[in-house]
C-alpha cells in the first residue's frame, strides 16, 4: 500500500497549521474549505463545492464513475473562544491524506473513494444536513477520524445529544424604584440552572446536561424582561434522552411558574445520534493501524457527541481516534487547541491518514468484503 509522499506530508501539515490559525464557526468555514479544495486541486483532483446546498461543503472523487463510493469525512469548523480546541484541523488532514493515499490506487478501485468535507459538526449538524440532501445515499461505507489524548482507538461509541434554547419572558421595571412591578426573566434562568443541578443526582452515570446563559439582561438597574440559556442534553440511549428532554421541559416550566414569567423551549441543536460502529470496518482499521505499529483499543465509550453518529445509523461507519498528547487532556480546551498543532499530533494524524486510506482501498477493491460489511 503506498504511503504518503514527503511532499504530500508537508502539504498536509501546512494545511493543518493554516486551518488552525484561521478558526471559523459552523457554516462559515470558507477559508478552510478553500484551503482544502486548493490542496486537492494542486494534486490534480476536481473539487465539487457547495454540495448538499451547503456553501462550505465539498467533495472530490477517485476511481470508477458512478454513485457507489467509500466516503472519507473531513471536518474543519472551530469553537467560539477556544478556536480549534477540538482539533478539527487534524480531522481535515487525516481524511484528506487518506484520500491522497487511495488516489494512488485509483486504477484498482471497483467503486469510488470520495473525500467529503462536512461543515458545522460543533453546532448545527452539517452531516445531518447532507444526509437529508441525499449526499450519502450511495455510500457503501464511511470512514473518519477524531483527535484524542492518551490512546489510539477504533469502533468507539458516543452519546446521543440534543440542544435546547430556553427563553424566558418577564416584565421590565426599574430595579431600584419599582422592582415589585417587574417580572425577572434572569431569575427564571437562575432557577432553571438550580433545578438542573438538583436533577443531576438522578441522572444515569453516562448521561449529561450542561448549559450557559446567553442573555441575562442589558442593564443592572432594569429588571430583565428577557433572558436566555442554551443547554445540551446527552445520553447513551435515545429512550433515555427522550425522557431527559421531557424532564428538562418540566424544570423550565417550573422555573417560569416560580418567577411569574413565560418560557419557550426551542431546538438549538438537532438530535445527534450515538455512533453505531461497524465491527468489520473496525477490524480492517485495526489491521491497518497494526501494520503501522499501532494497537488501538476497541469499542471505547466517548462521553461526547458527533453528527457522525447520524451517518453511522444509516451507513456502515467506523472511525479512528488518535492521540495528540500522551497525557490525558480535556477536549474543547485551550490545552487541546495547542496540542493539535504539535509534532506528535501531526505524526499521529498522518498515521491515521495512511490507515484510513488503506482501509478505504481494501473496501473499494473487494466486492465480497463490501457485501459482508453491508450484511
Amino acid at each position: 500500500m503506498p504511503a504518503l509522499t514527503s511532499a504530500e506530508t508537508l502539504a498536509l501539515v501546512t494545511l493543518s497549521r493554516d486551518i488552525h490559525a484561521h478558526p471559523e464557526l459552523a457554516y462559515q468555514e470558507r477559508h478552510a474549505a478553500q484551503s482544502i479544495a486548493a490542496l486537492l486541486e494542486r494534486h490534480g483532483h476536481t473539487v465539487e463545492r457547495g454540495i448538499g446546498e451547503l456553501e462550505t461543503a465539498l467533495r472530490a472523487r477517485v476511481g470508477p464513475k458512478g454513485d457507489a463510493a467509500v466516503a472519507l469525512l473531513a471536518e474543519y469548523d472551530a469553537l467560539p473562544d477556544v478556536g480549534h480546541g477540538c482539533g478539527h484541523n487534524l480531522i481535515a488532514i487525516s481524511n484528506v491524506g487518506a484520500f491522497l493515499v487511495a488516489a494512488a490506487q485509483a486504477s484498482q478501485l471497483e467503486v469510488g473513494v470520495e473525500i467529503i468535507g462536512t461543515p458545522a459538526e460543533e453546532r448545527g449538524g452539517g452531516k445531518i444536513d447532507l444526509l437529508r440532501k441525499g449526499v450519502f445515499d450511495k455510500c457503501v461505507a464511511v470512514l473518519s477520524s477524531h483527535p484524542a489524548s492518551g490512546e489510539w482507538a477504533v469502533s468507539g461509541t458516543g452519546l446521543g445529544a440534543v440542544g435546547k434554547r430556553v427563553t424566558f419572558t418577564g416584565l421590565a421595571s426599574h430595579a431600584g424604584a419599582a422592582p415589585e412591578k417587574g417580572r425577572n426573566a434572569l431569575n427564571a434562568v437562575i432557577r432553571l440552572f438550580v433545578g438542573v443541578d438538583g436533577w443531576r443526582q438522578q441522572l444515569e452515570g453516562d448521561s449529561r446536561v450542561h448549559g450557559v446563559i446567553t442573555d441575562g439582561g442589558k442593564a443592572m438597574n432594569v429588571v430583565p424582561a428577557r433572558a436566555e440559556a442554551i443547554f445540551g442534553l446527552r445520553a447513551k440511549e435515545r429512550a433515555t434522552l427522550d425522557g431527559m428532554v421531557e424532564r428538562f421541559r418540566d424544570i423550565a416550566e417550573g422555573a417560569a411558574l416560580l418567577t411569574g414569567t413565560t418560557v419557550e423551549v426551542a431546538e438549538y441543536l438537532p438530535y445527534y445520534a450515538p455512533v453505531k460502529a461497524n465491527m468489520m470496518l473496525g477490524d480492517i482499521l485495526s489491521e491497518e493501524l497494526g501494520r503501522l505499529g499501532v494497537s488501538p483499543a476497541r469499542g471505547v465509550l466517548v462521553a461526547a457527541s458527533t453528527d457522525l453518529g447520524n451517518v453511522s445509523q444509516k451507513i456502515p461507519t467506523d472511525w479512528v481516534r488518535f492521540p495528540v498528547s500522551e497525557a490525558l487532556i480535556a477536549g474543547h480546551s485551550d490545552v487541546m487547541r495547542e496540542a493539535s498543532v504539535t509534532e506528535l499530533a501531526h505524526r499521529n494524524a498522518l498515521i491515521a491518514a495512511e490507515a484510513l486510506g488503506a482501509a478505504a482501498v481494501r473496501v473499494a477493491t473487494d466486492k465480497a468484503l463490501r457485501e459482508r460489511i453491508a450484511s
